[in-house]
């Protein structure tokens, strides 16, 4: 950002509206690694708010992916969305969800070959599975355990560097999807092989059920 700022100050800049499109790229990367590091600061000290709702979680994580489609048509990646299954809530805060699914949709890109999906469905414990799945490379056993450590970088090289209209990650977004999941009471996972032909990888979040309701029976009457 210094470099490419002097030389358009200095007028040796050979193509200054390149030069600011880098640096305006690069202050988004940098202004993105400042947010995911507060925000593993805030989760650290227990600072984060959270507005608990039961929602219904396929309609918000196809919305967030949705999101996400003129960027996997500009990475030339077919998203696939899984039609919402009515049912499928949880009790979880809808912005810190969509925050999860956006960097698991931002990591998918990343990787992705040639196709995305995305999908949300009830769980067997009465709350919501969210799964989004590539085609990619997929992820070594001895790297499933670890993949979700801050700034571990496994043994997978991206399909792509930064998606178009995006200025790439921080290392950091899967830290903060497990230790969002974990604070609001759910749980993340990794899988792969994803696909069938041996490729790819899922990550799964299992959010927890709404709170079951209680029934306060009225109080009996006494006999005469």
């Amino acid at each position: 950002i210094r470099g490419y700022a002097e030389a358009i100050s200095d007028g040796t800049a050979t193509d200054p509206v390149a030069a600011a499109r880098v640096i305006g790229t690069e202050a988004q990367r940098l202004g993105r690694l400042v947010g995911d590091l507060l925000d593993l600061a805030r989760l650290d000290a227990d600072g984060f708010t959270f507005a608990f709702q039961v929602i219904p979680v396929a309609e918000v994580v196809n919305e967030v992916a949705e999101g996400f489609r003129p960027t996997a048509e500009a990475a030339e990646v077919a998203l696939h969305l899984a039609p919402v299954v009515p049912g499928t809530t949880a009790r979880i805060d809808p912005g810190r969800l969509g925050q999860c699914v956006a960097n698991l949709m931002e990591n998918g890109l990343r990787y992705a070959t040639s196709q995305l999906w995305v999908e949300a469905h009830p769980g067997t414990d009465g709350g919501a599975v969210v799964t989004v799945t590539d085609d990619g490379p997929g992820i070594a056993a001895a790297d499933l355990p670890r993949v979700f450590e801050r700034l571990y970088a496994d043994e997978r090289r991206p399909t792509r560097g930064p998606t178009p209209g995006s200025a790439g990650g921080s290392g950091l977004g899967l830290a903060i999807v497990r230790e969002l999941l974990a604070a609001m009471g759910g749980h993340v996972r990794a899988e792969s092989p994803a696909r069938p032909d041996g490729t790819g990888a899922r990550f799964v979040l299992s959010l927890p059920p709404p709170l079951p309701t209680t029934t306060i029976s009225p109080p009996a009457t006494p006999e005469s």
